[in-house]
């Protein structure tokens, strides 16, 4: 074998180890890529059931406290934050009024509960019929939940909640305060909440805070959350 000979099939020979390597770290990108999305899938199936047992476990114990305990304590002052809490855990009848009648009713009734001032500015022309009825309910929940937080632990004296369209088919619902802010790195069970609902709906969440300069909570559905 000439020594041109021997260069030829060492180059080629590392060629081949090259290609092969490259391949088999390919496959091993390739079945990491579907792992984590199984994965993903998988975590995401497991909050939609637990949401789903969270909504049935609301009606279970709304129907509790509406047929059984209230007529107990009628007239009591006691039955007034019952029936408070009952309205909350009552899943929003969207074949009555709408999801936009409703984000409004939830920001009155924040402001009677905690006397936090609560502006809202929903967008006239904006309408959720593209939207299922499923989502509809995330999103209901995601503010409710968000004006929860800050009656619980904000401090804040106002609260604002804007509703709009963004980018032609994209849905933006900002609720925000002027509160203290986040003073926590860890999420409480509310952020998580609405965090596993965002996923759900194929939404875009983001908390956005300065110390001191209070919380906004940012929600924008994106297409694949609406049925254009």
């Amino acid at each position: 074998m000439t020594f041109e000979s021997e260069i030829y099939y060492r180059l080629m020979w590392l060629f081949v180890a090259v290609i092969t390597l490259l391949l088999l770290f390919l496959c091993y990108l390739y079945f990491a890529k579907q792992r984590a999305q199984q994965k993903e899938y998988q975590s995401l199936a497991f909050s939609h059931l637990m949401i789903e047992g969270m909504e049935r476990e609301k009606g279970r114990i709304y129907r509790e406290i509406h047929d059984i305990v209230l007529p107990q304590v009628y007239g009591q002052p006691v039955s007034d934050q019952l029936r408070t809490i009952c309205m909350d855990l009552m899943p929003p009848d969207f074949s009555r009024f709408s999801l936009k009648d409703q984000l409004a009713d939830i920001c009155n009734k924040f402001y009677k509960r905690t006397g936090i001032e609560c502006a809202y500015y929903i967008e006239e022309e904006l309408s959720f019929a593209a939207v299922s009825a499923e989502n509809q309910l995330h999103l209901y929940r995601m503010v409710q939940e968000a004006l929860t937080n800050i009656g619980k632990h904000s401090k804040a004296g106002k609260a604002l909640l804007i509703v709009r369209r963004v980018n032609n088919h994209n849905i933006l619902i900002c609720v925000s305060d002027d509160g203290v802010g986040l003073v926590s790195k860890e999420e409480g069970l509310g952020m998580k909440s609405i965090r596993q609902r965002a996923a759900i709906a194929g939404a875009k969440l983001d908390f956005i805070s300065e110390n001191e300069n209070g919380l906004i909570v940012r929600i924008e559905l994106l297409p694949a959350g609406v049925d254009l």
